[in-house]
């Protein structure tokens, strides 16, 4: 990172409350005329404090903390330039739907930005930098086949499945329904194109009463004891159901063990990413500081800064949580 004092001023797209704040109060009195620099602003048991004091503090108390959150969110947007990366439309909403759960509500959220002085639109940009860091820090990342692998293997248990059947069903309204469509069966009808004739199952009906694959627990007790009963190929009685009178068909059978690598690898893939994303945040704002030119013309403001970018942690995912107190 080269830090000059020569050039321009750094300004970058920050959205946040204390850099707004901040910025405001400096940029107003950086403006003030001489006359307005030695005007008293404040009297302590008769000594004074004068509008130089107090631009002088604020400059160096917030100053550098409040260009760090600038050039960090220049640094961001230029890299996602660079990159060809961008947030898209969908992508926001997300971002902004997620927002809404944390908050509760989209009163209660409005309540929260209300607290941090932030406007809808102030507060869905600094999103838009959390979401494009977030990318260019997964960009960065590397992951190869082994991690892969071995993340797998250490959390295999995480992807283990029970027993399984792949089967078919039809609903009636009364049993003796049922039985004489079990009857049709018994002599060679085809159950999937009864299903589709005669099931009152909104469901399935019109995929011939195909359950796919399903464990025991994901069906009502009754028609998955019957169903798991079964061997491929064999009917079920008419099973007392709720809504009516079921007859299932079970087509296959499969048993209890684990998704394999390859059904679960994108899965796989995304929760090494999440847990890599932190750190590859920090990793890509530093190496971007560092190559960074940033040329500050104040030279106290400058040594501060210096120092604050070799050691600041990195933008933080944006959250509305803790609620601040009401002022």
């Amino acid at each position: 990172m080269l830090v000059t004092t020569h050039c321009r001023r750094v300004v970058g797209p920050c959205t946040l409350a204390a850099c707004a704040a901040g910025l405001l109060a400096v940029l107003a009195l950086g403006g003030c005329t001489p006359s307005e620099h030695r005007q008293v602003i404040a009297r302590v048991n008769g000594e004074t404090i004068t509008g130089r004091d107090l631009l002088h503090e604020l400059r160096m108390a917030r100053g550098p903390a409040v260009l760090v959150e600038m050039i960090d969110a220049d640094l961001i947007r230029q890299g996602a330039e660079e990159a060809g990366i961008a947030a898209g439309p969908e992508e926001m909403d997300l971002r902004m739907e997620r927002a809404v759960a944390q908050a509760g509500s989209e009163a209660d959220m409005a309540a929260m930005l209300e607290r941090r002085d932030l406007s809808r639109e102030q507060f869905r940009e600094m999103l838009l930098f959390d979401l494009l860091l977030d990318k260019l820090a997964r960009a960065s990342m590397t992951l190869d086949e082994q991690e892969i692998k071995d993340f797998y293997a250490e959390y295999r248990d995480d992807y283990a499945v029970g027993e399984q059947v792949k089967a078919r069903m039809m609903l009636f309204g009364t049993r003796s329904d049922a039985e004489a469509v079990l009857e049709t069966l018994e002599v060679g009808g085809d159950f999937a194109g009864l299903a589709q004739a005669l099931s009152m199952d909104p469901a399935t009906q019109d995929k011939g009463g195909d359950m796919g694959w399903f464990e025991r627990e994901d069906y009502a007790a009754p028609i998955s004891d019957a169903a798991f009963a079964l061997q491929p190929g064999e009917v079920s009685e008419p099973i007392e159901a709720p809504d009516g009178w079921v007859i299932v068909q079970v087509e296959e059978r499969k048993a209890a063990g684990h998704r394999p690598l390859e059904e679960v690898r994108a899965e796989v893939r995304g929760r090494i990413e999440r847990a890599k994303l932190p750190s590859a945040r920090q990793e890509w704002i530093t190496q971007a500081r560092a190559a960074a030119t940033v040329r500050i013309a104040d030279r106290d403001l400058r040594a501060a800064t210096e120092r604050l970018l070799e050691h600041a942690p990195p933008p933080q995912p944006v959250t509305l949580l803790p609620v601040p107190p009401p002022r």
